[in-house]
């Protein structure tokens, strides 16, 4: 029998770190994750040297090498390391770096990473005056055979002292990595540069992903002077945060805050005389950033973006517009609850978090710390966002924390400025410009003005419709010549003189006048809506600066025209006149017809092309008419968006008078029946309506449109006159009180005619005809820009 020990040695053998490569991690992760200990040995505050420039370089071999030899590559230039410093590095676990300031936290990212993309990992290092290049090479394969976790150590003479960096080259990539890279070159870099674009846009570190340097990201957001108002008060487009939630202790060894029970143990010990140990440590948690409204709307591009160090890990976040029940433990989505499918969001933000705790994945923080409760109470607050849900929970308090405040006031995307909104198509051609770094875009004034133009429009002083104008061209070729053209078959001079006989000369006829370009110009304003590129395919775009003229007429020969149009190469000067019949008396609109003369300019520049002009048109007007199409399903959308903001307004509208309205609601048994089928999963509300208490009333949420629109015909005074809905009714009063009882019967059957339009695009099954769409286009349009 053996000789009995008190202790045995555990060491794992190496295949842990084969092992680590199992865990999931993207190829862009792991990339990420070796960026990082670059950007910690620049930021490294005790880092010397004086760099002219801070680089990092990703490169991976060509699809030209042979699978079996490819390489990835990861380099900088900051100081460098020593062996010992190397040494620890790359053992796992090992963590040098400061938890609370450093993106390399837990020791593990470098194995993780390396382990993940291949089998072989070779790290050197070298220092400004070190005479060698020192390396370090990881072989999984050679480690394994040896049963012990040590690596040879090579040395390379410089030849120049004053090179200092640190390169990583891993090979023998594993199975799905090098094609990985290859395809999906575009989509590392655009998320790299996502991640990093905060440290891009602070510091001075260049980034490089095969060749091409990592740019910066910003969002494109309404400046802080725009704001919309929302119950009486106006709501800014651009929340600044900065907030501090206090002083905690931070255990820098177990890289997490002391729960409450060591923080009383704390305490004790230094009342007791004892010192803080060094690893504890005053931690500040300070939520710097901002929350803002995004200049247009996307489905999936919006939320917001959590920063720690300089790094993003969380990314366009849309969890914190879900609100968690926590008695059901269900989640409801909060924001967008209209059109989300097909206009989407457009709240967006950066919340630098420097306190918080990420997973070693880096994709997420620690939820279950306290200090991510305290963010998300701070910029959600308390209970759901929208006030019918906070009034069913009993919340009372105003809405004040930054996300419900967006959520509600910037809820419609109307376009105009009171929802701060353009349409879908002009905000796509202008965030174009704003990624291309047009500095005409980058501010927020043009955007705003083209915002301006949808007010105009709905006013009744913009855009109405448009023809194909243009100068008619002649094909009389004498018309060209001076001195006008002689008759058919004759000369321009007679071929022997002529005796004319004397006449009493008269005045000559005035010759028609034709406006110059410089006289429309300074009689029109600029259309941000219309101006921009138009592209087609792969052809070269036409630049096009749009005006609308605001006085007097278009003229060609004396003859009105309804626009201008002046093409120099790819460049179109295009003038049209809003009040010409063209646009007042037809179905034509002044973007048809720009769009119709571009379709003709790029068939006639680029006659080779395959496409015939009607093509040409028909993708243009895809691509810069998407607002105006009639779709069906987009219609109906709209319609039940706006029945339930209807059904809200009209809620509060009609508290008063509870009583009269269930009487009204349950004079028809059939509307009836269909509210209380809504309502079989909710016993209280159901008993509670059924019986026709008061407490019965709050059923606006599942009451049929038709019942909607029967209150409203009996309730006007209650809805009308801007109180939910903008029509003056009780505001008319005429000398003759039947005239004004004419007057208010005609204003409240305009009303519930439109309601009624969109009511029936709710429920029809039917597949409507154009015309019928294009009414329930119009109508719905109306009822939007009616509502309170």
């Amino acid at each position: 029998m053996s000789e009995m020990s008190n202790r045995v040695d555990i060491t794992p053998t190496p295949r842990i770190l084969r092992t680590l490569g199992e865990i999931p991690f993207q190829p862009w992760q792991c990339i990420a994750e070796l960026i990082d200990n670059s950007i910690d040995a620049f930021l490294d505050p005790a880092a010397t040297g004086d760099y002219s420039e801070r680089k990092i370089t990703v490169a991976w071999s060509k699809d030209t090498v042979p699978t079996q030899q490819r390489t990835l590559e990861i380099c900088d230039n900051a100081q460098g390391m020593t062996l010992d410093q190397m040494q620890n590095a790359v053992r796992a676990g090992y963590s040098s770096n400061d938890p609370i300031s450093n993106l390399g936290l837990f020791g593990m990212g470098f194995n993780i990473a390396t382990a993940r993309l291949g089998e072989v990992t070779s790290i050197s290092s070298t220092r400004s005056g070190d005479e060698y290049w020192v390396s370090l090479t990881l072989d999984f394969d050679a480690l394994l055979r040896s049963g012990r976790f040590e690596v040879p150590v090579t040395y390379e003479k410089k030849y120049d002292k004053s090179e200092h960096g640190t390169k990583i080259i891993v090979s023998k990539l594993k199975s799905g990595i090098p094609e990985t890279l290859s395809m999906k070159e575009n989509d590392i870099r655009r998320i790299l540069q996502k991640v990093y674009s905060p440290l891009l846009m602070s510091t001075d570190i260049v980034i490089l992903v095969k060749g091409k340097q990592l740019v910066a990201q910003p969002h494109c957001v309404w400046s802080d002077s725009r704001y919309v108002m929302w119950e009486k008060r106006p709501v800014p487009a651009y929340i600044q945060i900065d907030h501090s939630f206090g002083v905690q202790h931070f255990d820098l060894v177990k890289n997490r805050y002391l729960t409450q029970d060591e923080i009383d143990t704390l305490l004790s010990e230094t009342n007791n005389g004892e010192s803080i140990p060094s690893h504890i440590v005053p931690r500040e948690k300070r939520l710097r950033g901002w929350i803002g409204i995004q200049r247009y709307s996307n489905p999936d591009d919006y939320g917001i973006d959590f920063i720690r160090n300089g790094r993003k890990i969380l990314m366009s976040d849309k969890s914190l517009f879900y609100y968690e029940n926590p008695w059901t433990g269900t989640k409801e989505i909060q924001y967008p609850v209209e059109l989300g499918s097909t206009v989407g969001g457009r709240i967006v933000g950066e919340l630098h978090v420097d306190f918080l705790l990420p997973t070693y994945q880096k994709n997420d923080f620690d939820r279950t710390d306290y200090s991510w409760r305290q963010t998300i109470e701070y910029i959600c607050g308390i209970g759901p966002y929208l006030p019918k849900a906070r009034k069913a929970n009993g919340i009372t308090e105003p809405v004040e924390a930054p996300i419900p405040l967006l959520c509600n006031a910037y809820r419609r995307t109307d376009p105009g400025t009171k929802c701060l909104a353009l349409p879908s198509a002009v905000a796509k051609r202008f965030l174009t410009e704003f990624h291309r770094g047009n500095s005409d875009y980058i501010s927020d004034e043009l955007w705003w003005k083209a915002a301006q133009e949808e007010d105009q429009k709905r006013s009744g002083g913009g855009e109405s419709s448009a023809v194909n104008p243009g100068h008619s061209p002649t094909d009389d070729i004498d018309s060209y010549l001076n001195g006008g053209s002689a008759p058919f078959g004759g000369t321009s001079q007679p071929q022997s003189p002529t005796v004319l006989p004397s006449v009493t000369p008269r005045n000559p006829a005035p010759v028609p006048l034709t406006t110059s370009k410089e006289e429309l110009l300074a009689r029109a304003n600029r259309v941000e809506q219309l101006t921009g590129q138009y592209g087609y395919a792969t052809i070269s775009p036409i630049n096009v600066e749009a005006y609308e003229l605001k006085s007097g007429h278009i003229l060609s020969n004396g003859e009105k025209r309804p626009c201008f149009f002046e093409a120099d190469g790819v460049s179109c000067i295009y003038i049209y006149d809003p009040r010409h019949t063209a646009f007042t008396q037809y179905p034509m609109t002044a973007k048809g017809v720009l769009l119709q003369y571009l379709a003709e300019r790029i068939k006639l520049r680029d006659g080779s092309f395959g496409g015939d002009i009607v093509q040409i048109y028909y993708r243009l007007a895809q691509d810069m008419m998407r607002e105006t199409r009639i779709d069906k399903a987009a219609l109906q959308e709209k319609a039940d968006a706006f029945f339930q903001i209807l059904r809200e307004k009209m809620s509060d509208a009609l508290a008063g008078v509870k009583d009269q309205v269930l009487s009204v609601i349950h004079e028809s048994a059939g509307e009836v029946e269909e509210t209380i089928s809504a309502l079989l999963t909710d016993a209280d509300r159901l008993m509670a309506f059924q019986s026709k208490q008061t407490d019965g009333y709050d059923i606006f949420d599942v009451l049929p449109v038709r019942t909607l629109l029967r209150l409203i015909d009996r309730f006007p005074q209650y809805i009308y006159d801007g109180k939910v809905l903008k029509v003056v009714y009780m505001k008319i009063a005429l000398s003759d009180e039947k005239a004004t009882e004419r007057m208010r019967e005609e204003a409240k059957e305009r009303m519930l005619s439109f309601l009624k339009d969109g009511a029936r695009m709710l429920t029809t099954t039917t597949v409507p005809n154009k015309n019928e769409l294009a009414r329930a286009a119009i109508s719905i349009d109306f009822l939007a820009e009616a509502l309170v």
